[in-house]
């Protein structure tokens, strides 16, 4: 048994090193033919370009320019690129080695001929192109090659060259607010210092602020007389127009604006006056006696406030028989106007009397209306409304009144004068007063 497994092992050994020995052999042959092949093929291309001339290689002459030797070198490249199908990477080697040798030559010709100040415009000349490339490509990103801005001008050429155009849009706008704000606050000065005017020329019982110098193409307009029917149109109009604002119109700045409204025949000649005053100043047991009317109304009472008796305080006031037949129109229409004035509105004090001057005669006014506000307890305010007038101002009333006369329908003693409520002085001060 020993001399069989010997005889095994002597035969495995022997043919792992007999496929080893041919194993090595077979590489060494195989590299050295690579290196032949390599060593000859090497040989053979130095052999070729030391043979052939750069001319040669690319198929070109001597005489030919570089522009159509480089153009002949770009056919070649394209042809022999090892991506082509036929491309050959010796052949395409060969050629590359075959240009960068004539372009040298080329470029030691030219710079054999360069002279410096023709280099230098040369070069001056190719910059200011590639900015004027550079500007251009610029404005057609910007702007697009049909919307490029012509530039005929300084003026324009300046605003081009520091980007004015967002500038000048921002001052312009920033101007034209500027303008509408002045003009804004103009009007409102204007009709700050028109109101002022009216309030003080209200105080003082003067009329309407009007022109005092007529220009000459105006007196010539209107230096014919009026027609009595365009007068009478345009009063109609008036009136019309006047009752449409009474339809409208809740509330009233002041009784100036009321009458203008209610009273338009009679506002330039009227004035209406209010004072406020403590109910210290006068004697409240008087106020029966000397007011031809009095009510009585609570402001926080629902139902029973002025509002709800306002019209009966109307109809009361204009079924009265005064002795002045202008009381009659004038007394409904201011009861009314303390209604529609929040300013002068007898919610806010105790009493709220109501007196008529008669401006044709000399004398206190009389008192026509007393309205008590129950709201307030012993004390409290007084506010005194005084309107002017005159019997020319209602002359249809007059008329009426000398009808019921003659008539017998009314006697002269049922006509109602009001009484003249006694006031104490009012620059007197309440702590110096006896209360």
């Amino acid at each position: 048994m020993p001399d069989v497994y010997s005889y095994y092992y002597y035969y495995y050994y022997y043919y792992c090193y007999y496929f080893f020995f041919l194993g090595e052999m077979y590489c060494r042959s195989m590299i050295l033919r690579m290196a032949a092949s390599s060593s000859s093929s090497t040989d053979a291309r130095s052999n070729y370009t030391r043979s052939t001339s750069p001319y040669e290689v690319l198929g070109v002459t001597a005489s030919m320019s570089f522009d159509e030797i480089k153009a002949r070198y770009h056919e070649l490249t394209r042809y022999y690129h090892p991506d082509m199908p036929h491309g050959d990477p010796a052949r395409f080697r060969d050629i590359n080695a075959a240009y960068r040798v004539l372009r040298a030559a080329e470029r030691e010709k030219k710079s054999e001929k360069i002279d410096p100040r023709v280099f230098r415009a040369e070069r001056c000349r190719r910059n200011g192109d590639y900015q004027s490339d550079g500007r251009a490509r610029y404005e057609d990103n910007r702007y697009g090659p049909a919307e490029r801005p012509q530039r005929h001008g300084l003026l324009r050429e300046i605003l081009w060259l520091y980007e004015c155009y967002e500038l000048a849009i921002v001052i312009g706008a920033a101007v034209a607010v500027l303008i509408v704000a002045m003009e804004r606050y103009l009007l409102v000065r204007r009709m700050t210092l028109e109101k002022r005017a009216r309030i003080r020329a209200m105080d003082e019982g003067l009329p309407p602020s009007m022109p005092l110098v007529l220009e000459d193409g105006m007196l010539q307009k209107y230096n014919a007389p009026v027609p009595k029917e365009e007068i009478e149109i345009d009063k109609a109009m008036v009136k019309e127009e006047a009752y449409h604002r009474r339809a409208t119109q809740r509330r009233f700045e002041d009784f100036r604006e009321f009458l203008f409204v209610y009273d338009p025949d009679g506002v330039s000649s009227r004035r209406v006056t209010s004072k406020r005053f403590s109910i210290q100043y006068i004697d409240e047991a008087l106020i029966p006696a000397r007011c031809t009317h009095v009510w009585e109304f609570n402001s926080e009472v629902k139902n029973k406030q002025y509002d709800s008796i306002v019209n009966g305080v109307v109809e009361a006031l204009a079924a009265t028989s005064w002795a002045t037949p202008d009381v009659q129109h004038i007394a409904p229409l201011v009861a009314r106007g303390l209604a529609t004035i929040p300013m002068n509105s007898p919610e806010t004090a105790k009493w709220t009397f109501v007196e008529y001057k008669d401006i044709e005669k000399k004398g206190e006014p009389a008192c026509v209306l007393a309205l008590k506000n129950n709201r307030f307890g012993r004390l409290g305010m007084c506010q005194r409304v005084t309107v002017t007038g005159s019997n020319s101002l209602s002359p249809q009333l007059v008329i009426k009144q000398k009808a019921d006369l003659k008539s017998g329908a009314i006697s002269a003693r049922s006509l109602v004068h009001g009484g003249v409520l006694p006031v104490k002085d009012l620059s007197i001060p309440l702590e110096q007063m006896k209360l």
